[in-house]
């Protein structure tokens, strides 16, 4: 009924609100869960999964309660818990409000245990069960932010990372994709069981695996990794086409960051919420970005930049998102500059800022966002392409080789961990030999951007332009502008932080017409009165 549907909805708004605030009751346990071994059933009958896990903790200190994040079953979708076994044996447990609570029987210092779960339910979201465009039916998860936890039991944020196996038992029409390396493949009676198992701790939200009617295409092994496409067969030419390309940015990233992560690059046409979802080496575009129209570079660009920023190099916690979108919006127009030429980059830069200023209109919210609950509204164009032109002006301001230098001291320090905004920072201060603290404290903890009102004065016989500030706290810049005087065209660099900068004309000239950043190298708006 619609009323059940109202009532589901906002349930789930207030799940995605309660979960964001997780990791004040989770995180303060003493455990660290390791390991993921997720066996997963599913049928064409219904929409029920059957799902046995191990969850392998390891005990950092004495508790008498593992919380880890399991959705609850409303009688219609969710989760149902039949049986919670520790090392064997049957363990009390508690499942309610989104949280699977367990008393261990033992759970000691440096101890490590293993958790057996057994539960069976509908997802009502997180591994979207349903119909393609063209009516085939597909399972694919969809785990980002948060939503893990709606089809398996984990600690769903991105600080506590672990490695996974997933096996999944289906019907043999699926073809089988997940993160990970694949193990093995065995069918019987109708049904074909795959295994995957990523060596690599993961977070969350790309652990996934789908399901669907797909046929594939192995493209060359770049830099050691296999490249694997993966398209409807009714897509199979427009897919193909537009996937080709995947294999430059891959090659493109691993000269400039370091060698690629996982053990595979699986691109996947698939029915998921977002255009693109990075999943660890199983990257999922959505269907609709297929068109055989070789319009899909820059978002799987943007995916496999992710491979680095967000996937192995992860954000400490939600409000550090920019450190994986901006990274990976940032490094698409690297890989454009590399590829086409600096021009490219900076039209492309130039639409990043056009989505900067109109969001900035709207909401006043630094890039660091510590208020928000719903983390889907993390995603907005500060995340995105604000941090990505904060990378920009952090490499004009320190010099390509250092910006490189930086990057790759970052990744290295941080692969397959965890970082904070304050742990970029540190490796770029180091690389730059520069104290960079006022420069992202401007950038990144305060909203808005310097909106410039330019225009031509007289003081005395001298012309000269004026820079005015037209926000209400005044940014500290760099800015080049093009002077066109009728015997030829300057260029001067202005630096500012005040509300009024005067830039002085060369004497005898009169300037006809200037141009602003003409490099394409600053973030700013030009005042406008209407």
């Amino acid at each position: 009924s619609s009323e059940l549907h109202t009532r589901l909805r906002e349930r789930k708004k207030i799940n995605l609100i309660l979960t964001a605030l997780f990791p004040s009751i989770l995180f303060g346990q003493a455990t660290d869960v390791t390991h993921y071994e997720v066996h997963l059933q599913v049928s064409d009958s219904n929409n029920v999964i059957h799902v046995q896990e191990l969850i392998t903790v390891q005990f950092s200190g004495e508790s008498n309660q593992l919380v880890l994040n399991l959705d609850d079953s409303d009688g219609e979708t969710g989760m149902f818990v039949t049986s919670v076994k520790q090392d064997g044996q049957s363990v009390p447990y508690k499942h309610k409000a989104e949280q699977l609570m367990i008393r261990p029987s033992q759970a000691s210092k440096g101890k490590q245990s293993t958790f057996e779960i057994f539960f069976k339910g509908v997802p009502k979201d997180g591994l979207v069960i349903g119909q393609n465009k063209f009516g085939d039916r597909t399972f694919f998860g969809d785990n980002w932010p948060n939503r893990a936890h709606l089809w398996f039991a984990c600690v769903d944020h991105p600080s506590d990372k672990a490695t996974v196996r997933f096996e999944v038992k289906a019907p043999s029409q699926y073809t089988c994709v997940a993160v990970g390396q694949l193990e093995k493949q065995e069918s019987a009676e109708g049904y074909t069981t795959t295994t995957y198992f990523s060596q690599h701790p993961l977070p969350t939200k790309v652990m996934v695996i789908g399901l669907a009617k797909l046929v594939s295409e192995k493209l060359e092994i770049a830099d050691g990794v296999p490249v694997e496409n993966f398209v409807y067969p009714q897509d199979r030419q427009a897919g193909f086409h537009d996937m080709k390309v995947a294999v430059q940015p891959l090659e493109f990233f691993s000269n400039y960051i370091s060698a690629y992560p996982f053990e595979k690059l699986y691109n996947v046409e698939s029915t998921t919420r977002f255009g693109g979802m990075e999943n660890a080496g199983c990257i999922f575009y959505d269907e609709g970005a297929v068109k055989g129209e070789g319009t899909m570079e820059n978002l799987i660009a943007h995916e496999i930049a992710h491979q680095w920023f967000g996937n192995s190099a992860s954000e400490s916690d939600w409000p550090h998102i920019w450190l994986s979108e901006g990274f990976a919006t940032y490094f698409t127009s690297l890989y454009l500059e590399h590829t086409y030429g600096k021009k490219r980059m900076q039209e492309q830069l130039k639409l990043d800022r056009a989505r900067v200023l109109l969001f900035a209109q709207k909401v006043k919210t630094p890039v660091l966002d510590t208020i928000s609950n719903d983390l889907m509204n993390l995603l907005n164009p500060n995340s995105y392409q604000k941090g990505s032109w904060i990378l920009h002006m952090l490499r004009t301001k320190i010099g390509d080789d250092n910006f490189q230098r930086g990057i790759q001291t970052y990744y290295l320090k941080f692969a397959y961990k965890n970082a904070s905004t304050a742990d970029f920072i540190t490796c770029m201060n180091e690389a730059s030999g520069q104290d960079l603290t006022s420069f992202f404290d401007q950038w990144l903890k305060r909203s808005g951007h310097p909106i410039f009102k330019i225009e031509k004065v007289k003081k005395g016989k001298y012309e000269m332009l004026r820079i005015l500030q037209m926000q209400e706290i005044p940014f500290e810049f760099q800015l080049e502008i093009d002077m066109d005087y009728p015997s030829g065209k300057e260029r001067v660099f202005v630096e500012g932080n005040q509300r009024e900068t005067i830039v002085p004309i060369t004497i005898g000239q009169k300037v006809t017409t200037w141009e602003v950043d003409p490099d394409v190298k600053l973030l700013f708006e030009l005042y406008s009165q209407e």
